[in-house]
């Protein structure tokens, strides 16, 4: 540990579940505004939708990473992301082109969302299950060194 890391004070658990509760809150209204702007052709509310979504998603990996998230998972969180954010955003052409695709456009747009929705639902889950064992860890009680008991 860095002598940096030792002098900043860490985060009550709460406020981290609760940052964590923020993001998929911001990750769900932007799943529904997106869900709004493609089924009611109000395609100027697409990209705002996005927009709020990614946030939701930048604050529950920044959650997680602040409970202990290691850099590894890290990576194959941002990977499994990167290849929902691809089958749902791309057009058909590019799937076709890449040797990527997964049955029709519909379906690759499902699996797009259901990675999307995975990482997020995988994110929050270890950002709540990694402050619940930094508090578990950190409430065994003290004893004095000298003491025999």
């Amino acid at each position: 540990m860095s002598l940096a890391e030792a002098a900043k004070p860490a985060l009550p658990s709460s406020t981290l579940r609760s940052y964590a509760m923020i993001g998929i809150v911001f990750y769900a209204f932007g799943l529904v505004l997106n869900e709004i702007g493609n089924g009611l052709a109000q395609l100027w509310l697409v990209p705002y939708a996005d927009t709020i979504s990614v946030l939701g998603f930048v604050i529950a990996l920044y959650t997680a990473s602040l409970a202990g998230l290691g850099t590894r998972l890290t990576v194959l969180i941002g990977i499994i992301y990167g290849l929902g954010i691809f089958y749902v955003s791309e057009p058909d052409a590019t799937y076709v082109a890449s040797g990527l695709r997964i049955g029709s456009y519909n379906m690759t747009h499902s699996v797009g969302l259901g990675l999307i929705g995975f990482t997020m639902m995988l994110l929050i889950g270890l950002a709540f299950y990694l402050t619940r064992m930094k508090s578990t860890h950190g409430a065994l009680p003290k004893q004095d060194p000298g003491s025999t008991s």
